[in-house]
């Protein structure tokens, strides 16, 4: 496996910009300041673009007093913590469970509930090689309007990696063992078409 750091995907992606690399985030010229701004957001966005294999992390919820809430709908009989180091639920251990995010809690029917999550994964060394080349056009276009004043660099990298890379990443991802669904369509597969359970139907 190819061994990624923060200031090499930096200058990968800086010098994709026609821009000077940098020797580290808390350099002080502009180039390292703009990525210092950006780095932690864009990696957190991109890890919740997809159900990305080499994140997910399965977590047991633990539970807290239904008194912690005001109310509760009808069906609604416990209340969870959000477990604080993961970035988006995908799913729940018991796949018939209703549940709901509301702030810092989960909400549900069911009794010991566990999560298959992405997690905040931030050993960039780990990540899949396409994963990590979506990743710096991404990366690219949030930083090519910051550093070259550049609005046409920064669409066309959006279109690269909105079009080409990212896709690319996803589909050799669900590849990884027993084919999987992708399940990221915006509308289609939203909360209300049933995305929280893979188990139900998006009709």
């Amino acid at each position: 496996m190819a061994t990624y750091t923060t200031v090499s995907i930096c200058n990968k992606a800086l010098v994709l910009c026609g821009a000077s690399p940098i020797t580290g985030l808390t350099q002080d010229t502009p180039n390292a300041r703009a990525l210092n701004d950006v780095f932690e957001i864009s990696r957190k966005s991109f890890l919740t673009e997809c159900r990305w294999n080499f994140s997910l992390t399965r977590t047991t919820l633990v539970t807290v007093a239904t008194t912690t809430l005001q109310w509760l709908h009808d069906e609604e009989s416990y209340v969870y913590t959000r477990p604080s180091d993961i970035l988006r639920i995908w799913e729940m251990s018991d796949l018939e469970a209703i549940w709901r995010e509301e702030g810092d809690y989960i909400i549900s029917n069911t009794a010991t509930l566990g999560t298959l999550a992405t997690r905040d994964h931030a050993d960039m060394g780990l990540w899949r090689q396409k994963a990590v080349d979506a990743f710096i056009d991404k990366l690219c276009s949030d930083i090519a309007l910051m550093i070259l004043n550049d609005k046409v660099a920064a669409k066309a990298f959006l279109e690269k990696y909105e079009k080409i890379t990212l896709p690319k990443a996803m589909a050799e991802d669900s590849q990884t063992g027993t084919h999987q669904e992708v399940i990221d369509d915006y509308w289609l597969k939203s909360k209300y078409g049933g995305a929280g359970n893979p188990a139900r139907s998006y009709s």
